[in-house]
This record gives C-alpha cells, structure tokens and sequence, in this order.
C-alpha cells in the first residue's frame, strides 16, 4: 500500500487535511472510497489508517480528510486546538467542503494517478452519515453509499436541547458541550441553528434519503450509546432498497477508541467492514 498526503482548500479556503491509501498495484483498482468523519472525529481517530489499509487490500483506493471546521490544523491533526473555527462549524460549511473533495478527485486526484476510478463510492460516520446522505442525491459521480452509525437528522449537536436552552445558546451566542475524551468544552455557535432554521428543505436528511438511487448500505450497532439504532431503521424507511447490517453488541465506533495502537481491528469493526466489502463486491 502506498500513502500519499495532500492539502485540500475547504470553506473560506481554510486548509482540510487529506490522505490517500493506494493498492499496490494500480491496475487492480477497483474504485474510490470517499470518508467522512463525524462530530467531534478527524480522519485518523480511532485506528482509520488501519481502516484505509483494510480497504486497499481489497483493491479500493480510500480518501480521507479532514472537514474544513472540525477545529484540528494541518500542524496538529490529531488536536482540537482551533475552537474559534471549530464553534463556527455548519452543515452546509461541510456540504461546500464535500463539494471541495469531489473537485479534487476530478481535476487533482485522477490526473496524479493517470485513471479515472471507475467507481466511487461515499461513506460517513455518525454525523458524517448525515453529511453524505445530504450530498448523495445531487452528487453524478458517486456509484454508491455507505453510512456507518448515521444521524437520520440534520441537528446534532443540539438535538435535545428545550426551548429555554435555546433561548439562553442565542442570547449568549454559543453553548458549550464537553468533549469526554479530550475534557475540552467544545463550543458550538448559535449560527448553526440559525441555519437550520433557513435552510430546512435543504437540510433534510429523511428527504435526502428518499431522493436516493444509487446502492446503499446503512451500517449500525444495536448497542448504539449515541445515536441509537432507531435512526438505521428510519433511513431505511426512508429508502427500502437500501441494504442494512446490524452489528450486535456494537457501540457508537464499532469497538474503537482513540488513540487506537492495535495491530488488529476490534471484532466489531471486523463485522463492519466485512458488510462494506461485501456491499462493494456486489457494485
């Protein structure tokens, strides 16, 4: 496998972080798998590289970045240390982004290696799954979709705040919501609700899912602490020929943590992966 690291321009030409894990050999390039992280993720957390190198052993060339606003730098990949950018962070800041990537692939990424990728296939986590399920409908170049541990909504992370709540976020301009990992308080600007607010059409995910065409599959884990597995079954709802794999006994990340030093993926993660390479076999 080779690794190839790249910079990316994002919303306000802020930086995103980038890389590429290649199969060794070139000519057995099967397709492009695109990630996105979720909230409070980058591209590495939690064992990602070994994820990208799983993939490449099954001949699919696997991107991943960081998003725009996810509060990490180039300098410092793995460190939230950029909470101004982070508290400024939007759904649609992140579908300009995706946008970004796509631009990427066709002018950059395809040239360097001198194909096309004759597949390309989409994949997020957590809210990341709502991410490229927003982006799915309208994206010509995608030939399929993987969500692992999708929010079926375009609200996180506010979701659950009442009225009061909300009242006390606009008045002050951002709430804070503690990182348990890092015990950072994470701040999240009231610009982020006032998006949704003007943009409900746009940020529909149940809509979005109804509007999708290509092969889907919607990864989850029954023992979800933080998205529960009610939203896998809604977005089926939403799209009945999407394919659907239920990891029992699997957390919010499949077994994985941060930092992840392991040689070998934890079995839920193994489960997860054997649904998506089973799902990309079948493209």
């Amino acid at each position: 496998m080779k690794k190839v690291n790249y910079t990316i321009s994002g919303f306000n030409a802020l930086p995103m972080a980038a890389d590429l894990s290649i199969p060794v050999n070139l000519s057995h390039i099967k397709g492009l798998v695109i990630y996105a992280h979720g909230i409070n993720g980058f591209k590495d957390w939690g064992g990602m590289n070994k994820i990208a190198e799983e993939f490449s052993k099954q001949d699919w060339a696997f991107l991943k970045f960081n998003f725009s606003h996810n509060g990490t730098t180039p300098a410092h990949l793995e460190e939230f240390n950029d909470l101004a950018v982070y508290s400024k962070d939007t759904y649609l800041k992140r579908q300009f982004d995706l946008a970004q990537i796509f631009t990427f692939v066709d002018e950059i990424l395809e040239r360097d290696l001198g194909a096309a990728f004759k597949k390309v296939v989409l994949m997020g986590h957590s809210r990341g799954g709502a991410d490229v399920i927003l982006n799915a409908p309208k994206n010509a170049r995608l030939n399929g979709l993987i969500t692992w541990a999708s929010v079926a909504h375009a609200k996180t992370p506010w979701s659950n705040l009442d009225p009061d709540e909300i009242d006390q976020w606009r008045e002050k301009g951002v709430f804070y919501r503690p990182n348990s990992r890092t015990k950072q308080d994470m701040p999240i600007g009231f610009e982020l609700f006032e998006e949704w607010q003007n943009n409900k059409a746009n940020l529909d995910v149940e809509a979005s899912a109804r509007k999708i065409e290509i092969p889907w599959l919607i990864a989850h884990g029954d023992e979800d602490e933080a998205v529960f597995v009610k939203d896998a079954y809604t977005l089926k709802e939403c799209n009945p020929e999407a394919k659907v794999a239920i990891i029992e006994g699997a957390n919010h990340t499949f077994g994985r943590v941060h930092p992840y030093t392991g040689d070998v993926l934890p079995k839920h993660s193994q489960q997860l992966l054997e649904a998506c390479f089973k799902f990309l076999a079948a493209l």
